[in-house]
């Protein structure tokens, strides 16, 4: 065998990809002794500029990422910097960007994220766990078998160099991504009521969207704190049904993908790239024109079907668990998937150090697989038949600000606390957190029942998430150190301003579309009642005395009117 193995290892990794490549340093970062394996079927490194899908990080996993896993000066110097996450929704037949409605930020983000190129990272990340005393990685490690046995230890058979060898291993974790080894074998897979499919490519020498307006268009460029910025977003072009990513990577390729309900685009109109390229020319004519010349310079092309999915349990106290794609996948809306990579991660290197150091983790695996997989459920709340909506600038206006500050108020802001671990901190804010559970899908619903009413094209115009202070103060707030008293004020104030902002929603589209039924400004309101369908109001617990009035409401959330666009004029 070209490369000798040990008979046993404390920790198997199925997978050499990004999720079991960051697990392997992050445990090896908390206990330097463990011994590890990870198991890679790749040869050689990993291509730069076309390689897998999952460039875009934010907030959490750059967070990982950067200090967890301590990649930040590769980051920094192989990576591109990224002025977070920018949306354009449609006008017209979307041939003039100028013309669309701008969703962002006028500059760089206090919170430094990313935009990664998949090759040059794993390869990096590789390189780092060959050089760690205590870590196994052959090149062309295949796994054949997995026998998990939970009082006499688990095996696993690889085959290197064309050779078996069955190792003994205290902990077998699955980073097998789409394979899902471990998943399949124990039949944990879960279906989730989202259908959504993907095609995406990566082009050579990129495309900047700025390139795409008349540079004397001083109007349009003055919006934002210099030009050039736009390109270094994570781009959006929205339309019902679809939104399309523009990542710019540092390889200077930039990667571009669909991503649809099926409902509105089939998946059969986007399952070849010569597909893709016609169904720009229909519903993105500005992008088709960019790419007309240039599909000699496509360097791949990938899709997927029906891609997210659930799952039954992640961590086991049995000492198996499932990490990154090969558990659970979300939506690549808002990028989230290193943050769940850094959250599962997480959770797994504290549940693999502590027993291996002795500790009894049976009751802690159950309560961390809870949490993962509420986490998980919340955010798919994000997403469920919501795609009719994402060509609805005003809606999604309000949705992408209510969206953001949820998010910034508690995941990122409690993992970079090391919060999300620490279980008596969590049961102390149960209360908090049951209720922020609730509101995600009363206010998600809401967003339809709005939609279903207004939908209305808006003129050209640029919304600055700066210009919301409730929303832009949490994102500020990440940089910022909370001893634990004040880390529980924040996130109780934080989940108290997002149910203001739905109570001030609801109370604004309540007057334009609900007339005498519209409920008085006085009136204390409970956000997880809010609907509108006045019959509901009653029986859902609208009206409650520990609610908010609207003056209350606007007061918790301020900047909250400057997310009203700007009417259409009537001729």
């Amino acid at each position: 065998m070209g490369h000798a193995l040990e008979d046993s290892y404390e920790v198997v990794i199925l997978g050499g990809g990004l999720a079991g490549l960051t697990l392997a340093l992050q445990i090896k970062k908390a206990r330097p002794e463990t011994s590890i394996l990870i198991a890679e079927k790749r040869e050689g490194p990993a291509p730069k500029g076309a390689f897998k899908v999952g460039e875009s990080t934010i907030e959490l996993g750059a967070t990982y990422f950067r200090d967890v896993v301590g990649m930040k000066e590769h980051l920094e110097s192989e990576h591109v910097e990224k002025a977070g996450l920018r949306f354009f929704f449609p006008a017209g037949d979307n041939s003039d960007i100028t013309q669309r409605v701008e969703w962002g930020s006028t500059g760089w983000y206090p919170m430094v994220s990313h935009q990664i190129d998949r090759g040059t990272f794993e390869n990096a990340l590789m390189d780092r766990n060959r050089a760690a005393e205590g870590t196994d990685v052959p090149d062309g490690c295949s796994v054949e078998k997995v026998e998990l046995d939970a009082d006499g230890g688990h095996k696993v058979t690889v085959n290197v160099d064309g050779e078996s060898h069955t190792v003994d291993a205290r902990w077998v974790v699955d980073a097998t991504g789409r394979t899902q080894m471990l998943k399949k074998q124990l039949g944990l897979g879960k279906e989730v009521e989202h259908t959504i499919n993907a095609a995406w490519f990566r082009l050579e020498n990129g495309l900047d969207i700025e390139e795409w307006v008349d540079p004397d268009n001083d109007e349009w460029f003055d919006r934002i704190d210099e030009r050039g910025i736009r390109k270094w977003s994570t781009n959006h072009l929205m339309g019902q049904g679809y939104w399309v990513w523009l990542i710019p990577l540092s390889s200077g390729h930039i990667s571009i993908g669909i991503v649809a309900d099926p409902t509105y685009h089939p998946f059969e109109e986007m399952d070849t790239i010569e597909k893709v390229m016609d169904w720009f020319e229909k519903h993105e004519p500005q992008l088709a024109a960019t790419l007309r010349d240039r599909h000699d310079e496509v360097a791949d092309f990938l899709k997927v079907e029906d891609f997210a999915y659930g799952c039954e349990r992640v961590f086991s106290p049995e000492r198996w668990a499932l990490t990154g794609i090969a558990g659970t996948f979300l939506d690549p809306f808002y990028s989230p998937g290193s943050d769940y990579i850094g959250l599962s991660n997480t959770f797994l290197s504290d549940l693999v150090t502590k027993e291996l150091n002795g500790e009894d983790i049976s009751d802690r695996a159950e309560i961390l697989n809870i949490i993962f997989l509420t986490m998980f459920n919340n955010q798919l709340q994000l997403y469920e038949n919501l795609y009719q909506l994402w060509g609805n600038s005003q809606v999604m206006s309000a949705k992408l600000a209510w969206d953001f500050a949820i998010y910034w108020s508690s995941q990122p802001l409690l993992f970079i606390h090391e919060k999300w671990t620490d279980l008596d901190w969590l049961i102390s804010q149960a209360e908090v957190q049951g209720r922020a559970n609730e509101l995600f899908p009363r206010v998600q619903s809401f967003f339809r029942q709005w939609h279903a009413l207004e939908d209305t094209p808006r003129p050209p115009q640029f919304f600055s998430n700066k210009s919301f202070d409730a929303v832009w103060s949490a994102q500020t707030a990440l940089k910022d150190h909370y001893d634990d008293e004040e880390l529980k004020t924040r996130f109780q104030e934080g989940m108290k301003k997002v149910e203001a902002m739905a109570i001030v929603y609801f109370h604004e589209v309540a007057k334009r579309h609900l007339g005498d039924k519209a409920p008085p400004e006085n009136s204390k309101i409970d956000a997880l009642g809010i609907s509108l369908d006045p019959d509901r109001w009653e029986e859902d617990g609208l009206f409650s005395d520990d609610g908010m009035t609207l003056a209350e409401a606007r007061e918790r959330a301020p900047g909250i009117d400057n997310i009203w666009l700007e009417e259409p004029v009537e001729a």
